[in-house]
């Protein structure tokens, strides 16, 4: 008897699944995504970005003998910008910020490296506040007399002698012996010599001009008028911003440190004269109020205009300011970034500020003494007009 055979049929085997490549083309994408962030973040635009910085009550920067300083009724705030270059990452949401503003790197630094950029800062700072002490221990019935120094490098010509010789900041005090107080005499000085001839120039600091160190330049060669002319390369100082200032050096009553933890510019003069008489004058000079200042302080008194205003503006605010004093020329934009809580006035000189604070219901004290007569209550240094911080 035969057994049935019960030997299933052979299937067919089915073809493998197809493998699923949407991991590997995900996985790609996301790193090409990656590597154009990480290059759109190290790569540099031609803008940099003004955003709000900080406001600052300028009587923790100020030092003064202690029996002379007097305990404060109200601020008074001093406001930078931060200025920070922008890369391709972060140009879009800087363009969308209504408190941030791009501007062009050739019309902020004039195409300068930016060491010498920042250089330039640190210099405005410095001025600032020699002047700011000069001006307020004047208004305060004080003689502070001047007298030039030197001759303030500011901007130095990459392709000229002076680079890599010359630092912006130093301060030219002579020329093969010769003084050099002011760029009149620094520029008679450079012209009784011949290009190529070798000079030694003397050079003091900021701070301390007669403090100084000799360096040796080989004089350049320039044609004006068809002549070859000698030049060292620190700039013409009837130029729209000249490579050169008289460097004043005031004699102050008493030491006065003032401190702005990283901060350059000349725009703090205003707010660093008016902390000082506060400080100085009785305490009162706000009436209570908190007050913000931006512009910056000539010898004379004058208050001179600066930049990064709106931004300013919103720092200001965000400090808790009420009345915020700026130059007439910045007067139009503060005014249309300011919201109601702060009220903006223009000021053209330092008497224009004390009287607007004294209409605020401020104690001028002492401050109402003004500047005494004779050169120590208004000297002004030779050229003091075409200096760059001016």
């Amino acid at each position: 008897m035969s057994t049935p055979d019960t030997t299933l049929p052979s299937v067919p085997s089915s073809p493998p699944a197809p493998r699923r490549r949407w991991p590997v083309v995900t996985v790609s994408v996301l790193l090409v995504i990656f590597v154009l962030v990480v290059v759109a973040g190290r790569t540099q635009t031609s803008y940099y970005v003004l955003v709000p910085g900080d406001a600052i009550t300028v009587s923790g920067l100020i030092s003064v003998p202690k029996p002379l300083a007097h305990p404060l009724d109200g601020r008074v705030l001093l406001t930078d910008v931060g200025v920070n270059q922008v890369n391709y990452l972060t140009v879009v949401p800087y363009w969308l910020d209504s408190d941030a503003e791009l501007v062009q790197t050739a019309a902020l630094t004039g195409n300068l490296p930016a060491s010498e950029f920042y250089a330039e800062g640190d210099v405005d700072m410095a001025e600032s506040q020699m002047t700011a002490k000069a001006v307020a221990l004047r208004q305060l019935g004080y003689q502070v007399p001047e007298r030039d120094a030197g001759v303030t490098v500011y901007v130095i010509d990459p392709s000229s002698p002076a680079w890599n010789v010359l630092q912006v900041g130093d301060v030219i005090t002579a020329i093969d012996g010769v003084p050099t107080p002011n760029p009149t005499a620094l520029v008679a000085a450079v012209h009784s010599h011949r290009p190529d001839d070798e000079v030694t120039i003397r050079i003091g600091s900021i701070r301390d001009p007669s403090d100084g160190h000799d360096v040796t330049l080989k004089l350049g060669s320039l044609k004006e008028n068809g002549k070859a002319e000698p030049f060292i390369g620190i700039g013409d100082p009837s130029a729209p911003i000249p490579g050169m200032g008289t460097q004043p050096t005031y004699s102050y009553p008493f030491p006065i440190q003032l401190s702005t933890d990283n901060i350059g510019g000349p725009s703090a003069g205003l707010a660093f004269t008016l902390g000082l008489i506060n400080t100085l004058s009785g305490g009162h000079l706000t009436g209570g109020h908190t007050v913000a200042a931006t512009g910056t302080i000539h010898p004379d008194g004058t208050v001179g205009d600066v930049g990064g205003v709106k931004e300013k503006t919103v720092a200001v605010e965000r400090a808790g300011a009420t009345l915020f004093l700026v130059p007439p020329q910045e007067y139009a934009v503060a005014k249309a970034k300011a919201d109601s809580s702060l009220k903006v006035v223009a000021v053209s000189s330092l008497s224009q500020a004390i009287s607007v604070l004294e209409r605020l219901g401020g104690s001028l004290g002492s401050a109402a003494a003004g500047p005494p007569p004779g050169p120590g209550g208004h000297s002004v240094p030779a050229n003091w007009q075409d200096s760059p911080w001016t």
